[in-house]
């Protein structure tokens, strides 16, 4: 039997799994995805300024989760870019960082994941607001592409420093270009001015020997051969507004997913009863891990009760465990 690590690690070698995967503890997750990332990325833990200048608030009604905050973006006029000022990546204590990350981490049992926030489109959103950013893109297209480029530039060499001191096995990029019912923007608009550059970053992971996720919540699947063009080797998070079962029996041999929880729908409210996510939990496997490849499970549930997510996890994965197994077996 594979163990944790070996199983979870199939569906990046499009292999049959032999029980479904779960990256929250099949795998390490470091970097923004286990937290903000380093504070230069996001702000520091409980909101703050980012190495770029752009200030985070971490509100209750997002679990905390940090975004920029309301009103104070930083850039209006795309076409001034150039005034960005970019983090310095060498002012960063990485190897005091990694120690203290890998305390406890057993590298022989699970995948290493590191996150990559803010990708070229969420770096934009982030200096300037969604509506100005998707302005810009229609209005600025040339302007877009060479912050873009910078941007894509940045990200590489942050990417080097990620290898040199975690050694990851995946590093996953997140570049959210979409909502639950299409992209932001045009899959033409996205072609364009957008894929080139998320294309460079995911290239540039390959070369240095990690396996790619991108992290793109929402309605994506028009963007799919994309993705699976520029070499990402899984999408994550995957989301049920899209057809999954349908995107696995179609590409699951030339790119993984992983995701499957509604986590939009009402097993990720504050009224989500312990029968609704055991449900949701079984309907994931039932559904997505049958095909014995190409899935992993991953999902969150925005609470805005700490207490309430830690307990909802806990049922989550007491279901989710045992069933994965048992599942499987009775599919073989």
């Amino acid at each position: 039997m594979l163990s944790p690590k070996e199983n979870y690690r199939q569906i990046f070698l499009h292999k049959p799994v032999e029980y479904t995967p779960c990256t929250l503890t099949d795998g390490a997750i470091f970097g923004f995805g286990a937290k903000n990332g380093p504070w230069f990325e996001k702000g520091p833990e409980g909101g703050g300024y980012d190495g770029f200048g752009v200030r985070w608030v971490t509100p209750d009604s997002g679990n905390n989760a940090a975004i920029p905050a309301p009103g104070e973006f930083i850039l209006d006029d795309i076409t001034e870019w150039k005034k960005v000022k970019f983090p310095d990546l060498d002012n960063y204590d990485w190897e005091d960082e990694a120690r203290k990350d890998f305390s406890g981490i057993n590298r022989d049992n699970v995948l290493v994941e590191f996150g990559v926030g803010n990708g070229v489109y969420e770096r934009l959103a982030a200096l300037m607001g969604f509506e100005e950013a998707l302005i810009s893109l229609a209005m600025e297209p040339e302007a877009c592409m060479e912050f873009f480029d910078k941007v894509s530039d940045y990200q590489c060499e942050y990417i080097d420093y990620i290898v040199k001191y975690y050694h990851p096995d995946i590093i996953n990029y997140y570049d959210d270009i979409a909502t639950q019912r299409n992209l932001f923007m045009s899959p033409t608009t996205y072609r364009e001015l957008i894929k080139p550059f998320h294309k460079k970053v995911i290239q540039h992971i390959h070369e240095k020997g990690c396996y790619t996720m991108q992290h793109t919540c929402g309605h994506a699947e028009s963007v799919i051969e994309d993705m699976i063009d520029i070499g990402v080797d899984c999408w994550v998070s995957v989301q049920p507004c899209n057809d999954i079962q349908n995107l696995i029996q179609q590409y699951g041999d030339q790119i993984s997913f992983a995701g499957g929880m509604d986590t939009n729908g009402a097993v990720a409210g504050e009224g989500a009863t312990p029968e609704m996510i055991r449900a949701e939990a079984r309907r994931v496997v039932d559904e997505y891990g049958k095909y014995h490849k190409a899935f992993a499970l991953f999902g969150f549930f925005l609470n805005h009760d700490p207490k309430a997510l830690g307990q909802n996890f806990g049922i989550l994965f007491d279901e989710f465990m045992p069933y994965r197994m048992t599942r499987c077996n009775s599919l073989t």
